[in-house]
């Protein structure tokens, strides 16, 4: 953007100047956003603060090496306030993501499904189907959607049978892995996840602490979970 000031004097268009460029500096802003998964920023999150750039006129300064990494955005305050929206959007979603991946992990360890495959062998079903079967059988849904082999099917959860729609069934199968787990370990009771709260006493405890000491002897261990 280019101003020609035109004035009765040189005062008057070096006041107008400086009133311009007061204008200007009040609408200019600068925010920083902190978080870990920055780290972990892909070809699409550099792709989409590249595009957020462009479209919004603003400068978006990525720092990975700190810790935690740092976001430093700055432009016209308006602009600025939606790229960080955005921004912390994009964060939630790859923590959302994070998040469901461990719950799948944990899951798998205590519950898996599987289905009869060509050999007449069971195989297990990934950890994200795995975890969504569990979730439908504790709401107590009569059906879910899955993918078996690339194809589409319809699992009845009572019958514990897939049918495609072409009329073929699959038979599927949940095993329980509770067996395995140690005896100390507390029921879960229909929930995915429990909180516990160890106590000072309990063998778990004492591992933690151990690992926890051979790197942070300075710090007080409030609680453990």
């Amino acid at each position: 953007v280019t101003f020609q000031i035109c004035g009765e004097s040189q005062e008057n268009v070096d006041a107008a100047e400086s009133w311009i460029k007061d204008l200007i500096l009040k609408e200019q802003s600068e925010t920083t956003f902190t978080n870990e998964l920055i780290e972990s920023f892909g070809e699409r999150e550099i792709a989409a603060l590249v595009d957020l750039q462009r479209r919004k006129h603003v400068t978006i300064q990525l720092d990975s090496k700190l810790s935690p990494p740092v976001i430093t955005i700055s432009g016209i305050s308006r602009d600025v306030w939606f790229v960080l929206v955005e921004i912390q959007t994009m964060v939630q979603k790859m923590k959302d993501v994070e998040e469901e991946q461990s719950k799948a992990e944990l899951l798998s360890n205590l519950v898996e499904w599987r289905y009869l495959g060509s050999n007449d062998t069971f195989v297990a079903f990934d950890k994200r189907t795995n975890m969504q079967l569990e979730d439908a059988k504790l709401a107590k849904k009569p059906y879910l959607n899955v993918k078996i082999n690339k194809k589409n099917y319809k699992v009845d959860l009572n019958t514990l049978q897939a049918h495609d729609d072409q009329g073929k069934t699959i038979n599927i199968q949940r095993v329980s892995k509770n067996e395995e787990l140690p005896k100390e370990w507390e029921d879960l009771q229909n929930e995915r996840v429990k909180l516990v709260n160890l106590k000072p006493s309990h063998p778990d405890y004492g591992t933690v602490e151990k690992m926890f000491r051979t790197t942070c002897a300075n710090f007080t261990i409030e609680k453990v979970k």
